[in-house]
């Protein structure tokens, strides 16, 4: 692969781009997440300003549309129109995992407060109503309960009033309130217009409030309590980098219980096991279960800087490659070597509605190589990518994982080192700094005594906090403050 793969395949995708209702093509409406967030990190390499909008337009419009659940949070699983308004009503986890990660990316890439709000009332939907006692997070919620579909989040103009009293205008105003609804007589809860004019903003905060209080009260719909490994990986992800960049403890505690729950019960021998439900793991995983719970627990160790999750981070890398990798294909299969024998080997590479195995074990790779050198690791990612470069750049929004690992692979990761005592009050500033910048390709290290390339030569000797922004692992000249710092990330992710 190289760069110019990842500006065709941009072109792809701009050219299905929908401007109207961003996203791309019309009804139904799913997501495209991954592809977005391959389009954010062209925009933060290049600036095409081009780029930039479509991604902030087309996480606006989900974020302010019926398919982000107004009340509770979350995200529903498609639209059945080419609005956002008239969802699927099913949430699921993996949806949530990749959207609120996304929201994470946008707002620290351009200070969008309807992203970041989106990101957040996601993450806490996830710490509220999906979240197992033992730290692990459910499946899915039904889209029907009471026996109808969307009952449970739909409302009528008379029930509004009702409830909301001095409060109507203003939350009938900001959320397109009529007497005749949007949904066969009903209001699925949308916001009107990029900037609706309400009477009393905080009186919206306040429906919000009451009108969650009130739906609680309804049958709820169903919930699937399976935990399955690779979508509690992808949600670890996208709930450490909340933690990280929002600062928020009730993220990173979620997150520091999930990775214990999944090494503890789901990992065996550096393997992620399928699925577990009510205290039983079962099934042997496939390739997307190990790579993305791998995936999740760098970002434990980035959030962290404890250095027990990156070891089981590339103990999980060696079992990718030890029992999913084929030297003969030059490729990784979706079942292990000593799965049951099938007519085919499966070896599905598409981004669906969920990143394939090949995409996250690709990018697990990519950046295990920054930690640890090993030259091997990035050989296996490049052949990987470079088989599948002519598919990437023909449909891009079905390659939306792939292309990221890809301009991890042709741009290389932006390694920060925060060297120095990791609790101290010089880390933690050098640590938000980070958080505050956009830098696509990431990959965080920190601590007084680390290993690998990226820490040899620069713990400083006399007990201070410098950090160190590296490409390759050749470094610019240590910064010593948060300013210095920033500058530096902003030079390098973009070059």
């Amino acid at each position: 692969v190289t760069v110019e793969t990842l500006t065709t395949a941009y072109r792809d995708a701009a050219r299905r781009f929908e401007p109207l209702e961003g996203g791309f093509g019309g009804a139904p409406k799913f997501p495209p997440s991954m592809t977005l967030d391959f389009v954010l990190r062209y925009w933060a390499r290049t600036g095409e300003p081009n780029a930039l909008m479509m991604v902030q337009h087309s996480y606006q419009k989900m974020a302010r549309g019926g398919i982000h659940d107004q009340v509770g949070g979350g995200f529903h699983r498609y639209t059945v129109d080419a609005h956002w308004l008239v969802p699927h009503f099913e949430k699921m986890l993996y949806d949530n995992a990749l959207l609120s990660r996304l929201g994470v990316h946008l707002w620290q890439a351009t200070g969008d407060t309807v992203a970041r709000d989106a990101a957040r009332d996601t993450l806490d939907w996830v710490l509220r109503e999906m979240t197992d006692a033992n730290g692990g997070w459910y499946s899915s919620l039904d889209a029907d309960s009471d026996g109808e579909e969307g009952k449970f989040y739909v409302w009528s103009e008379p029930e509004l009033r009702a409830l909301l009293g001095a409060d109507f205008d203003s939350a009938a105003a900001y959320w397109g309130v009529r007497a005749a609804g949007n949904f066969e007589g009903h209001t699925i809860l949308s916001v009107v217009g990029a900037a609706p004019i309400v009477p009393e903003p905080d009186a919206v905060t306040r429906a919000r409030a009451v009108l969650y209080a009130a739906r609680a009260q309804r049958v709820w719909p169903g919930r699937d309590e399976k935990i399955l490994a690779a979508w509690n990986g992808l949600m670890l992800r996208g709930m450490a980098e909340g933690a990280r960049v929002f600062g928020d403890a009730r993220y990173r505690a979620a997150a520091l219980a999930n990775g214990e729950f999944l090494w503890e019960q789901m990992v065996r021998q550096g393997r992620a096991w399928r699925t577990h439900m009510r205290g039983e793991t079962r099934i042997p995983g496939f390739l997307e279960d190990t790579a993305a719970v791998a995936l999740g627990m760098l970002a434990l160790y980035e959030l962290t800087f404890d250095a027990r999750w990156l070891e089981r981070a590339q103990l999980m890398g060696e079992a990718c490659v030890r029992d999913f990798w084929s030297d003969d294909a030059h490729s990784f299969y979706d079942t292990a070597h000593d799965h049951e024998r099938l007519v085919a080997r499966p070896r599905d590479v598409m981004d669906n509605a969920v990143p394939s195995g090949t995409s996250l074990a690709a990018e697990l790779l990519l950046r295990l190589w920054s930690y640890s050198g090993d030259e091997a690791l990035r050989a296996k990612a490049a052949d990987t990518l470079d088989a599948l470069s002519a598919a990437m750049v023909q449909y891009a929004p079905m390659f939306g994982q792939l292309l990221c690992a890809a301009d991890l692979a042709v741009h290389g990761a932006t390694e920060v080192v925060v060297a120095g005592a990791p609790e101290g009050n010089a880390s933690h500033a050098m640590r938000e700094a980070v958080a505050g910048c956009y830098v696509p390709g990431l990959v965080l290290a920190g601590g007084n005594s680390g290993r690998g390339p990226l820490f040899v030569g620069r713990i400083p000797a006399d007990g201070s906090t410098v950090a160190y922004v590296c490409r390759d692992h050749v470094c610019t000249a240590p910064a010593t403050d948060t300013a210095q710092l920033a500058i530096q990330l902003r030079a390098l992710a973009r070059a």
